[in-house]
């Protein structure tokens, strides 16, 4: 992602908000940063405020490579915190990811995971277009919710219990 941030033109600016999960990694990052100052490495917000405070940018993206299966089908919590916090969403063709944003038109999948390709997708945006997915993520973000999902999510906890046997 640090290089799709200097493959965006002077119109765009990417800001990391990232906890130190390996030692050094963080570092790294703003190593390769250090001389492009439109990538900024801010300071961890708590948890409580993410959506709040990503509400204030434009666009959330997410670039992950499938090197395993996991990562492949990832839903990771980051893509649910892009669509509450209302964003454009800009990502790779993770397809469980691609499936929501294409099906909810909140933002664009790059063809490949090529940070060139997501660049370059990134730069096609427009003012109008990045207005268009927010809004899109708006009516996404509704659905998508834990408020909305409770019911569906306590019934599928209570069939898996009941069918369980207890020793």
């Amino acid at each position: 992602m640090v290089r799709v941030g200097h493959l965006l033109d002077e119109r765009f600016t990417l800001d990391f908000v990232l906890v130190e999960a390996s030692p050094g990694y963080r570092d790294q990052l703003i190593r390769q940063s250090k001389r492009n100052p439109r990538i900024r490495f801010l300071e961890p917000w708590p948890m409580g405020s993410l959506v709040e405070r990503a509400n204030d940018y434009d666009i959330g993206m997410f670039l992950l490579p499938p090197i395993n299966v996991q990562r492949r089908f990832a839903l990771p919590n980051k893509f649910f915190e892009f669509v509450q916090a209302r964003l454009a969403i800009a990502i790779g063709p993770s397809p469980e990811m691609a499936s929501i944003v294409e099906g909810r038109a909140c933002g664009i999948v790059a063809d490949d995971f090529a940070p060139e390709t997501l660049a370059a997708a990134i730069r096609g945006l427009t003012t109008s277009s990045i207005a268009t997915f927010k809004e899109a993520s708006d009516v996404a973000a509704r659905e998508l919710s834990a408020e909305s999902n409770r019911e569906a999510f306590l019934r599928l906890v209570d069939q898996a219990l009941k069918g369980r046997q207890v020793t």
